[in-house]
């Protein structure tokens, strides 16, 4: 009798547990979908004709490519060119300069260092609206409107202070005593940061680098603030001039969606193929120190 009853409450447990997971996919699946809906639907319309525009169709009645040769054209090109120079120029400077910080507030002994961590934490508590008016009235006295200096430049002045907060929490798990050898064999402060500190700190300096790549590839309102030149434009202003703000004519959507798909494109590879970085670099800066 004990075995019958033992045998039916594991079976009782595991179809429990099955039901649960069942639910929990279920849900899953379904705010996946709510979410890839419009992603789905804009890669769809991207190879629909203008006839299936028209007519609201869900799906494409033949896949065309003639959007794409429409809306990829020299200025695209040309606006893909410039947002490529400021993210990768912004992902070194931005890795740099919040590494040099961070290494200062983890691994050098100064008096107040505690008080300027705490400064620049407090930082984060800034909205960002807040600062662009006083930015602006800086860049304008500076002459740096209508160029990519207020693009490029803050990224060299610091990296955020979120960045210096995850860059010194990973540093903060590296042994002092590691640093304490390197200075016993005549190692000077910046040989300890660059040639054994940062190597030690890959983990979260891919991560940083990554986010500042995408935060300037996704970059709306900076540009739209500095720049007003259509030379100078990265790629989400000449879209925003040619498909929203645009006196003339409007392209149909199919238009708009394959210009949209190709600014997706380098996001979805990045976060595919980079993935683990993405997710280690936050839960392993969170967890050092």
């Amino acid at each position: 009798m004990g075995l019958l009853r033992r045998g039916s409450m594991m079976k009782t447990i595991k179809q429990t547990r099955c039901i649960s997971l069942t639910i929990k996919y279920a849900v899953l699946i379904l705010f996946a979908f709510v979410f890839l809906f419009p992603v789905f639907q804009l890669i769809l319309k991207s190879f629909m004709g203008d006839s299936d525009i028209i007519e609201g169709k869900l799906f494409p009645t033949a896949f065309s490519f003639s959007a794409y040769a429409k809306a990829i054209d020299v200025k695209y090109l040309w606006w893909l060119k410039n947002t490529l120079l400021i993210g990768i120029i912004n992902m070194v400077g931005i890795t740099l300069s919040s590494s040099l910080c961070a290494y200062g507030f983890a691994k050098l002994k100064f008096k107040g260092r505690e008080v300027c961590f705490s400064v620049v934490i407090a930082t984060l508590m800034l909205p960002a609206i807040c600062m662009q008016i006083p930015l602006y009235k800086l860049y304008y006295g500076l002459g740096w409107t209508n160029t990519w200096l207020p693009l490029i430049v803050p990224g060299f002045c610091g990296g955020g202070a979120l960045n210096i907060f995850l860059m010194r929490q990973y540093m903060r798990g590296i042994p002092d005593s590691v640093c304490e050898a390197a200075k016993v064999d005549g190692a000077n402060k910046f040989f300890i940061y660059a040639v054994i500190v940062m190597p030690m700190c890959l983990p979260i300096a891919g991560y940083v680098m990554l986010m500042s790549f995408l935060g300037c590839w996704n970059d709306f309102m900076t540009p739209l603030l500095y720049i007003n030149q259509e030379s100078l434009y990265n790629l989400s202003l000449g879209l925003y001039y040619r498909y929203v703000n645009n006196a003339g004519s409007i392209p149909p959507a199919n238009i708009q969606m394959a210009a949209a798909t190709v600014m997706l494109i380098p996001c979805m590879i990045l976060f595919f193929f980079f993935q683990k970085i993405l997710i280690n670099g936050v839960t392993v800066g969170a967890v050092k120190g």
